[in-house]
């Protein structure tokens, strides 16, 4: 504990002493006055001699010393409240700060793993704590639905509205296909993917760690401008990590896995996986693993903290303040 205004008190001893001369000098010619002027009343030692009179007297005094004594801690008490009673230290805060983008194909077969991310992510909204998200949707062009942010509640309430529209095909309030449809093809991937990439403030230097959970089934229909390999590269250059979920079940039909291998080998480039949708756990398990790898637990400047103490100073004082009224009420000044 340390007093921001650390010569508050020796103005108030100053001014406290300069306060007692003055008190002390104007008694001193109280009494010679007394002492040459004399006590006009003839006598009066037979009242003052009395034992009821000592004994109101004494009453009296110790009455006075008590009031005495009250106003003089109080005023201490204002001397330090005055001064700021305050502990002063030096703190490095520390907290976990990365960048997730949500990279969704909204082709109509994957409006259902669409909705079962956006549903994971806005549950986990309320616990996030200096991660930001934001969410991207693509088929034939890419659309922002929203950058990254911190306001947790603004991304719950998309991510929310977004499912249900996901999950009634665009019935239940907006369509979620909206802007999406500008281009030439269907699931033009490695666009979608280079606009996620994009959509991250800050260049490769920065130290907030980014990730990118991408949904597509990937078919591409139509010529985009970047290849997935374009994509996945200016990924890694970008330093984000990319976390694919792929829907499809190549292995029902038969047809070749080369599609499947081709966006796995992109995504591990990048450090990041690809899953397919096995089970419901699917999307909560990729989440974990984004916890697990992409957390990065950052030590800020160091700063200096002041906090005050005023609190027990505070209840001294409104103690004080009412014995000094209860005494004074006996005094009966």
């Amino acid at each position: 504990m340390e007093l921001i205004f650390w010569w508050m008190p020796l103005a108030a001893a100053a001014v406290a002493g300069g306060g007692v001369w003055l008190y002390l000098a104007w008694r001193r010619r109280s009494r010679a006055r007394l002492q040459r002027d004399g006590v006009p009343v003839a006598h009066s030692e037979r009242l003052t001699e009395l034992p009821e009179y000592q004994r109101v007297l004494r009453r009296y005094r110790a009455l006075l010393a008590g009031v005495l004594t009250i106003v003089v801690v109080a005023s201490g008490v204002g001397v330090l409240l005055a001064s700021r009673v305050s502990s002063v230290e030096v703190v490095q805060p520390q907290s976990y700060k990365r960048d997730i983008m949500l990279c969704l194909d909204v082709s109509g077969s994957m409006t259902d793993v669409d909705a079962k991310i956006v549903d994971t992510f806005a549950s986990l909204a309320k616990n996030l704590h200096g991660e930001r998200v934001g969410l991207t949707v693509f088929d034939s062009s890419a659309v922002q639905v929203f950058p990254l942010t911190d306001d947790y509640d603004y991304v719950k309430t998309e991510l929310t509205t977004y499912r249900d529209s996901f999950r009634s095909q665009g019935e239940s309030g907006l369509r979620y296909w909206t802007g999406t449809d500008l281009g030439e093809g269907a699931s033009l991937i490695g666009d979608g993917l280079s606009s996620c990439v994009l959509g991250f403030d800050g260049d490769s230097s920065s130290k907030r760690p980014k990730s990118i959970v991408l949904a597509t089934d990937n078919y591409v229909n139509g010529s985009p401008i970047f290849t997935l390999k374009q994509a996945g590269d200016l990924a890694t250059k970008h330093d984000v990590r990319v976390y694919a979920i792929d829907p499809v079940d190549y292995s029902a039909d038969g047809t070749p896995d080369t599609v499947a291998t081709q966006l796995k080998d992109v995504v591990d480039k990048t450090g990041g996986g690809f899953y397919g949708l096995s089970s419901t756990d699917t999307v909560p398990a990729i989440v974990q693993k984004i916890d697990d790898q992409e957390a990065g637990l950052f030590t800020g400047a160091r700063r200096l903290v002041v906090s005050d103490h005023p609190g027990p100073l505070v209840v001294a004082g409104l103690l004080l303040l009412m014995a000094s009224f209860g005494l004074l009420w006996r005094v009966r000044l």
